[in-house]
């Protein structure tokens, strides 16, 4: 089926509006205007003696025929004016239409144009936004779009930058240890195995959380759920990265929580105190402090992570769990950037959530995990 322009379509609907108002001016003149015009002639003629009496019968039918002849005149010269009118109007009404048309459909060829360049990969483009309305609604939709795939694009590139960063690392130590076992520098003894193998852990380290990530965006964790409380999970993943804390002088310290029965996946809420607890103590400065805090009511168990290093700015405050995303000055810190997106998904993966909040920057952060209680 051809398709029709919006251009086009706008024309036509004009014409057919100004047509229509036309036709209906058209038939009221044509049917009233000279009903009115005889009315009218009939008055005169009272008033100047025509037809007054029986005896003056010859010169009413005078009358009558003057009469007559000046309804004919003005009937045919209202449909000639009616005519010409209705001609003119509709040739000045397509010019205004065509005029309104080009003028209503320039913003939006102005976002085609957009929308194209960015199917391209130029997402840099953007539109200003009209008078009207709607269309400056929809230029700044189009223009959202355009900074959020702006946006998307770089962390993409970053990532990529990332992930080859964490990956030549390992490979290139793993290199090392198979060129000098093949030049005898190296001996296929236990603490040089034990290093290729950390090596090749964290590869694997990195591949979970790739994988962990396409599912939190998918929705689709296999959850293992079983009885557990959210205070001592937190408690443990607390303890495994207290050697990590203390290697950077930072104390990872847990406050006394209450019971919090829930039930849940223990390795994969594990996971997600892990990952909170790693960023707090990767961003806490030297001779900082992390705090675990909780609380258990109205039917959900909350567990706080807090540290006192870098904080987050406002802007960034919204963003920290898009994928990929870091604040400005936020360099690799040994890891890919993606703990905190994969610890939202799975804590939602089991009815609850992650939320941040920070007083700025250089005033610390804090993470808090809910998840409902046990009932």
């Amino acid at each position: 089926m051809r398709r029709r322009s919006l251009a086009f379509r706008l024309l036509v609907a004009n014409l057919m509006v100004v047509a229509v108002g036309a036709l209906a001016l058209f038939a009221t003149a044509r049917l009233l205007g000279p009903q009115l015009f005889h009315h009218e002639v009939q008055q005169i003629g009272q008033r100047a003696g025509w037809g007054g009496g029986q005896g003056q019968g010859g010169e009413g039918r005078g009358a009558a025929v003057i009469e007559e002849e000046l309804d004919a005149a003005f009937t045919g010269s209202l449909t000639a004016a009616l005519g010409v009118a209705l001609a003119a109007g509709v040739a000045a009404s397509a010019v205004a239409a065509v005029f309104v048309s080009r003028r209503l459909l320039r913003p939006v060829s102005r976002m085609g144009d957009a929308v194209r360049s960015m199917a391209e990969g130029h997402y840099d483009r953007r539109v200003p936004e009209p008078r009207e309305t709607e269309l400056a609604l929809l230029a700044a939709d189009v223009n959202e779009l355009s900074a959020t795939l702006e946006a998307t694009e770089d962390r993409r590139a970053r990532l990529v930058s990332d992930l080859s960063h964490e990956l030549r690392t390992p490979i290139t130590a793993l290199d090392g240890f198979l060129e000098g076992l093949s030049d005898g520098v190296f001996t296929a003894d236990a603490a040089t195995i034990e290093a290729m193998r950390s090596e090749t852990r964290r590869m694997q380290r990195l591949a979970r959380d790739l994988g962990a990530l396409s599912r939190s965006a998918e929705e689709a964790f296999d959850l293992d759920r079983e009885p557990a409380d959210l205070g001592v999970i937190a408690s443990a993943a607390a303890r495994a990265v207290r050697a990590a804390a203390t290697t950077r002088d930072v104390e990872v310290a847990v406050a006394d929580l209450p019971p919090m029965p829930v039930d849940v996946d223990v390795d994969r809420m594990g996971q997600v105190f892990t990952n909170l607890l790693a960023n707090a103590v990767r961003h806490a400065a030297a001779g900082g402090r992390v705090d675990v805090t909780g609380s258990a009511a109205g039917g959900v168990a909350a567990v706080t992570v807090t540290d006192d290093g870098d904080g987050i700015t406002p802007e960034d405050l919204p963003r920290v769990f898009d994928r990929f995303y870091r604040g400005a000055g936020h360099e690799p810190a040994g890891g890919a950037g993606i703990g905190l997106t994969i610890a939202r998904g799975l804590a939602r993966a089991h009815g609850g959530d992650v939320t941040a909040a920070s007083d700025g920057a250089g005033r610390g952060a804090s993470f808090t995990v809910t998840v409902p209680l046990r009932t």
